[in-house]
């Protein structure tokens, strides 16, 4: 990967309690002009994460499933509640559907099987990395303020529950989902790739967000 001299290296982070895997994982990154830092547990790495400051914390996470104290589920829940916009992936030797499934209902932007090749691991990070490095400067920025919404929220529950409407937390939440996602796909004048950042989804959850809500 090349890199401009004046542009920093993207900090990628690996967690995994495989050393063979972090030493492969390193040295493959490394080489290509990634700076990587490598844990080997998901609880050092999340501590390390919440005591560092936001403008100097890794572009990229990969983390395996299956290690001792904090799994990689519970590491991409935590990470994403902190940094919804960081993205992450998922690693695993034991590959299933629910596995899948889940990592990606969790807000991963992809799922690696192990044993995997090295070059598709690196379009991935590549892939993961491109909307910091290339459209970083094009993201939209909104004001701080806009405006008291929980008022109007509480003045639309009000009405709803005058007119005898039962399901409306499920109307609620799917109405806002898609708010969401069409403010997002606007702002980034339809990149999909850049919409999922926004929302701090993977690419795989905006896919199937959009023919959920259509």
């Amino acid at each position: 990967m090349n890199l401009a001299t004046n542009i920093p290296p993207v900090k990628i982070w690996i967690i995994d309690d495989d050393q063979s895997m972090r030493w492969v994982l390193e040295k493959t990154l490394s080489n290509n002009g990634y700076q990587v830092s490598a844990f080997e547990s998901g609880s050092v790495a999340l501590a390390t994460f919440k005591r560092t400051e936001p403008e100097v914390r890794p572009r990229l996470i990969i983390t395996d499933v299956r290690m001792p104290g904090i799994n990689g589920f519970e590491l991409l829940k935590q990470i994403k509640n902190i940094s919804p916009q960081t993205p992450i992936i998922v690693m695993t030797a034991y590959t299933d559907l629910d596995t899948t499934v889940q990592a990606f209902q969790e807000g991963a932007f992809e799922y690696l099987p192990k044993p995997f090749d090295i070059d598709d691991a690196l379009e991935l990070v590549a892939r993961a990395c491109e909307p910091v490095l290339e459209n970083e400067a094009n993201l939209p920025r909104f004001p701080d303020e806009i405006g008291d919404w929980q008022a109007q929220l509480r003045l639309w529950a009000k009405q709803q529950l005058s007119q005898g409407e039962t399901d409306i937390l499920k109307n609620a939440a799917r109405t806002f989902e898609k708010t969401l996602l069409d403010c997002a796909l606007e702002a980034t004048r339809g990149r999909k790739q850049d919409a999922a950042r926004l929302l701090g989804w993977g690419r795989n959850t905006l896919t199937r967000k959009l023919k959920e809500l259509s």
